[in-house]
């Protein structure tokens, strides 16, 4: 309901125009009625109705001088004028005010109610617009971290290496007060050492919030260096951290130890957690970013002849793939990871990075719709992580074939539908796992931010709000059979501990499994939940 507020100075016609239509069919609920104009003043100071229903001439304060008020303090309300024949000037005065619109005594109800149906359209296309953005706002500030996630991912993995102005741009959409040229970066990996102990025996909650845990921990838990968790293997973090120092640059390596000790402190105190760091890379500044890329391609590859033949086969690929000869193209890449069988994973992984990096700079003017397909679906960080040449052999098929029928579809909006439908069904093949965003990005091979954005998008829901609805939905299911106890749906649905499903299902329904299971299924059964 709308809020309305009625003025004028004859008490008959006010009483009239407040009971001479039905209000809250209109969609509207009248809130107040005043004599003068002075009232209404007086009453803004305090609250904001939605619209101002009032006459033109009163004895104090008029209705222009109302809608004067509203207009210069920018209220966020409508006023309509009630006049007569005579207060036409006064009305059309009144307009300059931003007035909605005047109504001729004797009200005429027919009138009246068209004015106000009318305003109510208005208002629910306002209101309609401040949710959307305020939705919108919601979801970006959702998605801020994400973004920022997968930018540094792109840099490190090779994804903008070469491409300066993509760097500042998404610099300043991210990052606004930082300089680019004068912001130090640093690439260090942190090891847990007693990572397995500690999931094991100490975390009781699901791997997807340890891992969100972890990542909020790096946000805030910095004095100088601002953290980014880019990458997560088990006991494997990599971390991407910069920080705005001004001219001086000595002593840089320095400061980020002095910086990653007290880290490591922090993540002890707070997590328990037991950890060495290696510091892989120095920037001063970020667009440096380049020349680690080549160091770390050159120090795994071989020099003369076998170079320049991966190099060959590499620009033979591409070429393809510019033909649309995605077989040749899927072939060729066979026989490279053939050849490179009995190299280093680590090698092998960043053969491929470096491909699909050179891939992505051809495609980005030539073909946008490849070049989006392959910034999205190949995610560097699993990569890094496939230990065996058959599974990277997958992965690289996986990639093209779908690169192949990116070419060919006609509606990408069918293709995000899919792509959803096949997260919904692992989430429901797998509803009895500790299911996490990473595991079901994995199976998807796409980014995991990617999934989590158009889940949401899609869905209305983020990932692990789905994943928890559909565990509660199953526990309900279960726990109408009162020969399992409410622990026991716990354990089967991956819980860890029966006090952290509980909680989930309180959230979900508003009560605990055996309240739940008493009051709504009346099962019987029993189980302390405390």
């Amino acid at each position: 309901m709308y809020k309305l507020i009625v003025a004028d100075d004859e008490k008959i016609i006010r009483n009239g125009l407040v009971r001479i239509v039905n209000w809250e069919q209109l969609g509207f609920r009248v809130e107040r009625e005043f004599s003068d104009g002075k009232e209404i003043l007086e009453y803004l100071k305090q609250e904001v109705p939605d619209v101002i229903l009032t006459d033109i001439k009163m004895n104090q304060v008029t209705g222009i001088d109302v809608a004067q008020y509203v207009f210069e303090n920018q209220l966020p309300c409508k006023v309509v004028f009630l006049s007569g024949y005579k207060e036409f000037e006064l009305a059309v005065k009144g307009m300059q005010y931003g007035v909605e619109d005047y109504l001729l005594k004797p009200t005429n109800v027919k009138k009246l109610k068209e004015t106000f149906e009318n305003i109510k359209k208005e208002l629910d296309e306002i209101h309609h617009k401040q949710r959307m953005d305020q939705e919108e706002k919601e979801r970006l500030d959702e998605m801020l971290p994400l973004l920022k996630e997968q930018f540094f991912s792109d840099l490190v993995f090779g994804g903008l290496a070469e491409n300066e102005k993509e760097i500042r741009n998404r610099m300043h959409l991210l990052f606004p007060e930082e300089d680019p040229d004068s912001t130090v970066c640093v690439l260090a990996d942190v090891v847990i050492r007693n990572y397995d102990w500690y999931i094991n025996e100490v975390w009781k909650y699901s791997f997807d919030q340890f891992r969100i845990n972890l990542e909020n921990f790096f946000r805030v838990a910095n004095r100088n260096i601002d953290f980014y968790m880019i990458y997560k293997s088990n006991q494997v973090l990599r971390l991407f951290g910069f920080w705005n120092i001004g001219g001086e640059k000595a002593g840089l390596e320095q400061k980020f130890r002095e910086e990653m000790d007290w880290l490591m402190g922090e993540l002890k105190q707070n997590f328990r957690l037991e950890a060495d760091y290696e510091l892989k890379y120095l920037m001063q500044n970020i667009f440096q970013i380049q020349k680690y890329q080549e160091q770390l391609v050159l120090s795994q590859t071989e020099t003369g002849s076998g170079k320049e033949f991966l190099s060959e086969q590499m620009r033979l690929i591409i070429t393809n793939i510019h033909l649309g000869n995605f077989t040749t193209a899927q072939k060729i890449l066979q026989n490279i990871l053939h050849e490179l069988r009995d190299t280093y994973e680590g090698y092998r992984n960043h053969v491929v990075i470096d491909l699909f990096s050179s891939m992505s700079a051809a495609l980005r003017e030539e073909n946008p719709e490849l070049y989006e397909y392959l910034r999205v679906h190949c995610n560097y960080s699993t990569v890094l992580s496939i230990g065996q040449v058959d599974a990277l052999q997958d992965y690289c098929d996986r990639i093209l074939e779908g690169m192949r029928a990116e070419a060919g579809k006609k509606e990408a909006s069918q293709d995000n539908d899919c792509l959803i439908n096949r997260v919904q069904t692992y989430i429901q093949e797998h509803i009895t796992e500790d299911i996490s965003l990473e595991m079901a990005a994995s199976q998807l091979y796409i980014s995991s931010s990617y999934l989590s954005r158009l889940f949401k998008k899609q869905t209305g829901e983020n990932f692990t709000q789905y994943v928890t609805r559909k565990k509660m939905e199953k526990a309900i299911e279960l726990l109408h059979d009162s020969r399992y106890k409410t622990y026991q749906v716990g354990e089967y649905l991956g819980y860890k501990t029966p006090r952290y499903f509980a909680r989930l299902f309180r959230q979900q329904t508003g009560m605990n499994p055996s309240e739940y299971r008493n009051k709504v299924l009346h099962t019987g059964g029993s189980f302390d939940e405390i």
